[in-house]
């Protein structure tokens, strides 16, 4: 199967029957787009397309192509992510780019999943609570921090530790790796 067979086939299992809306203004360039990137991209390494799909839904946040993430979480509903791994990896946006550009992603989300008769919200995935978040999140960063965390969070101050929050891991990161 050539290129365009494979784009052609892959846009048809992600998106579904018809053309994409700049075939018609702009076939020469959407051609190019989709033999790239349904063509050879998506065929290239060992990534199955549930974990392209998710790449890609963090991908159009961060650049704030938000018309693109609604056509891209049909096609990861599609490839049979479901609607909370969607949600949670754009969740996993916020503290790269930010809340109000993950809630701008998010609100793309919702319409998607509106449209599409998915109940929201969607079900919780929370672990912690108020009254063991420093304690789980501390845990966490063990794992990946090993001794230094342990050894610079003593240094802390349980205030230090309070007013930290969802910043922490990263200034600690900062801290023991700069």
């Amino acid at each position: 199967m050539n290129r365009i067979e494979k784009s052609e086939e892959k846009f048809k299992q992600l998106f579904g029957e018809g053309v994409p809306g700049t075939h018609a203004t702009d076939p020469d360039f959407q051609d190019i787009l989709s033999y790239f990137i349904f063509g050879e991209v998506f065929y290239q390494g060992n990534l199955d397309d549930k974990q392209r799909e998710l790449i890609t839904l963090v991908v159009l946040p961060t650049n704030q192509t938000l018309p693109q993430l609604k056509a891209y979480v049909s096609a990861a509903l599609n490839v049979g992510l479901t609607p909370v791994e969607i949600k949670e990896a754009v969740y996993q946006c916020a503290p790269y780019i930010g809340f109000p550009k993950t809630l701008n992603a998010i609100n793309e989300v919702n319409e998607v999943f509106k449209a599409k008769n998915i109940a929201l919200p969607v079900e919780s995935q929370k672990t912690v609570n108020e009254d063991n978040r420093f304690q789980k999140g501390l845990a966490t960063q063990g794992e990946i921090f090993r001794d230094g965390i342990k050894k610079n969070v003593g240094e802390c101050s349980i205030k230090s530790k309070a007013y930290a929050g969802i910043s922490f891991c990263f200034l600690l990161r900062r801290f023991l790796y700069s």
